[in-house]
């Protein structure tokens, strides 16, 4: 297999995202679950075969604050739209995400599935200067609310300091099943909702 080079894509939330999140739930204006992506980013995230085909289950990382869950998850097509969805994200502190907080997600360009792809979140009231840093050194990059940073830019690098490639202790082994999920999240500090 020849070396992929990583990309980190950064997406700034809406109000329609925050769906996914069990915290926002209840207070979720939308019914949407999921995260959405543009077909720019599905293009360069996933492999031409399954971006012809639609998207597929991949092997997803989410690690924020004590948070850890490594699960299959959907990247797909709904209608002419782009996204990513599964289960809901029960951490507790995505609670203080918001609007306009960002997604980010760092991968291998082109993946077809072999590879794990780690997703984090940076809000404004935890993470205020790495917000800020972001807003105003990627104000050029994005275009409809979402920047795709090669390796080997000065933005990748900055931002690939702050979010490290999969940790080792996630990087291990397949993603879990559902029944052995739930266990896994309560182990990590969710609050189960």
């Amino acid at each position: 297999m020849s070396r992929r080079d990583e990309i980190i894509v950064v997406r700034s939330l809406a109000e329609s995202d925050l769906g996914i999140f069990s915290a926002h739930r209840l207070s979720a204006t939308s019914k949407q679950r999921a995260i959405a992506l543009t077909t720019p980013v599905a293009r360069k995230l996933l492999s031409a075969q399954l971006f012809e085909n639609g998207g597929a289950d991949m092997d997803l990382i989410c690690v924020y604050g004590g948070y850890g869950n490594r699960e299959l998850r959907n990247i797909g097509k709904v209608g002419k739209n782009w996204r990513l969805g599964g289960r809901k994200i029960t951490a507790n502190a995505c609670a203080f995400l918001d609007s306009k907080d960002f997604v980010l997600l760092r991968s291998v360009a082109d993946n077809d599935g072999d590879q794990p792809i780690l997703m984090t979140f940076i809000g404004r009231q935890r993470e205020r200067l790495l917000h800020a840093g972001i807003v105003a050194s990627l104000a050029v990059e994005f275009r409809d609310s979402v920047a795709v940073l090669s390796a080997g830019s000065d933005a990748f690098h900055a931002l690939s300091a702050a979010f490290p490639a999969v940790p080792a202790d996630l990087a291990v082994g397949a993603p879990l099943a559902e029944d052995d999920a739930v266990s896994r999240e309560q182990a990590a500090g969710s609050d189960g909702r």
